[in-house]
């Protein structure tokens, strides 16, 4: 016949248990939304980067209506001329 003293050991042995894996499960999540935290402000610097990159940019000059614009790709070169109205 099992004694009180083992059967109270037992349980707080289990529970000692359960918290030690529902803290391990807390820490892990905490590094999860750390490192999810971390991307999402790495994803918002680049875009802030573009953003900038792009205002910074200049502006190309409005070409003559007897202007051709030409630019090479690598499929060969484009030539664009603007719509006549």
């Amino acid at each position: 016949m099992p004694s009180l003293l083992t059967e109270t050991g037992n349980a707080a042995l289990s529970a000692f248990v359960r918290a030690a894996g529902l803290a391990a499960l807390v820490f892990g999540a905490v590094l999860v939304f750390m490192f999810a935290a971390a991307a999402a402000v790495v994803v918002g610097l680049m875009v802030v980067g573009a953003a900038i990159a792009l205002r910074l940019m200049p502006k190309r000059a409005a070409a003559q209506s007897n202007v051709l614009d030409a630019r090479q790709t690598p499929a060969g070169w484009v030539v664009e001329t603007s719509r006549k109205s």
